[in-house]
């Protein structure tokens, strides 16, 4: 059994993401990336994730901290997205590349990758995200639209692999219902799939055609019903002058559940674990990368676009009930503060049109989702 401290998948894929499949050793930006010629879902990788500091002592380790925890070894943090040739260079010699002039060179690529996205200068990524099912995001964009079907272009993946897609293509059968969906952070909207996807390949690009649902309806803003209000930054119940409990409509009751669906994270629920945002893994696995705002704006689509069942109610409707579209997400701050992060969206809402706002969305711990997970364990929910 080997004794090095090797990094998961996810992180392997997070630091690619993070470099934008480009090798970050200064002055290479060589892509990493790209179909193959060997089967219509097969890809060549010459891209690696690279210790900073060794996976473990022994000949040939370098730049091996003893101090160093294995936690710490196999963490993002110690993850550098190089080509081959730079990935064998920096093994080869310790005392030109330090771990110091390493990190350097990782936080001068990934913000070079940031200028470029806000910029729109890397226009050649993609024009946007794209969610296929609950576990793979790709970067690309729409090749064609039409009432029943959208074709996708995919370039990178952000998660997941091509493999998971082949598999999720395989396997739609078993997949839930909650499972069954397209995003697009172009269009700000999602779809409900049909049937399974189909993957062709297409001058050298991968093309994936969705036959699709159409959109489903959404609540008139003003048609939505009473409910309890809840306190703005304790989150709690509260009286109104007259002593009685506060109750909101309308627009503040838009305003109310938006803000509360952004703060319920997935796994948090003991009724529905599936329910809720993936704003928490989106933020641990992505935090100071460019692509956490439009991850996140993804999710948003996800919720604002796919219906599920609602038990309570004993009806089918959007989490986010009356938002057509998502036009911008933006996360001010990536700072948390009293558990808070602060947002500015910009939805279409049916009934209203434009709806520009900004709110905090509640950030929990990793002790506190460890906890609820280990609660869900209990309960045989997860």
């Amino acid at each position: 059994m080997s004794n090095r401290d090797e990094f998961s998948e996810s992180t392997k894929h997070a630091v690619a993401a993070r470099a934008g499949w480009h090798c970050s050793f200064r002055g290479c930006q060589k892509s990493t990336v790209g179909p193959s010629e060997e089967a219509p879902d097969a890809i060549t990788m010459i891209g690696k994730a690279a210790h900073i500091s060794a996976a473990a002592s022994g000949p040939g380790a370098r730049r091996y901290l003893s101090t160093m925890t294995p936690q710490q070894r196999k963490h993002i943090d110690n993850a550098i997205w190089l080509c081959a040739d730079h990935a064998d260079l920096i093994d080869k010699d310790e005392v030109t590349y330090t771990i110091e002039r390493l990190k350097e060179m990782k936080r001068e690529h990934e913000a070079n990758q940031t200028m470029l996205l806000r910029t729109g200068m890397a226009h050649d990524l993609g024009a946007g995200l794209l969610g296929i099912g609950p576990e793979i995001v790709c970067n690309g964009d729409i090749e064609n639209l039409s009432e029943t079907s959208w074709t996708l272009r995919l370039k990178h993946y952000v998660k997941g692999n091509v493999h998971q897609l082949a598999s999720y293509i395989a396997e739609f059968a078993k997949v839930s219902e909650q499972g069954r969906y397209i995003l697009s952070n172009e269009l700000g909207d999602g779809r409900v799939l049909t049937a399974a996807p189909s993957l062709t390949k297409k001058d050298g690009i991968y093309m994936l055609y969705c036959p699709i649902e159409q959109a489903f309806l959404r609540v008139n803003v003003y048609k939505i019903g009473s409910s309890i209000a809840m306190h703005p930054e304790t989150n709690d119940m509260y009286l109104d002058e007259k002593g009685n409990i506060a109750l909101v409509s309308g627009i503040d009751s838009l305003s109310q559940n938006i803000r509360s669906c952004l703060s319920m994270q997935r796994n948090e629920s003991v009724f529905n674990p599936d329910d809720g945002m993936r704003f928490f893994e989106y933020f641990e696995e992505f935090k100071g990368s460019h692509w956490l705002s439009s991850l996140m704006k993804l999710d948003l689509i996800r919720m604002a676009t796919i219906p599920y069942s609602d038990n309570v109610l004993k009806r089918k409707h959007t989490p986010l009930l009356c938002v057509l579209r998502v036009r911008d997400f933006e996360l001010l701050s990536e700072v948390v503060t009293d558990h808070r992060l602060p947002v500015r969206l910009d939805l279409d809402i049916e009934g209203l049109g434009e709806w520009k706002h900004e709110t905090t969305v509640y950030m929990p711990t990793k002790e506190q989702m460890a906890e609820r997970a280990e609660l869900l364990v209990e309960r045989n929910l997860l």
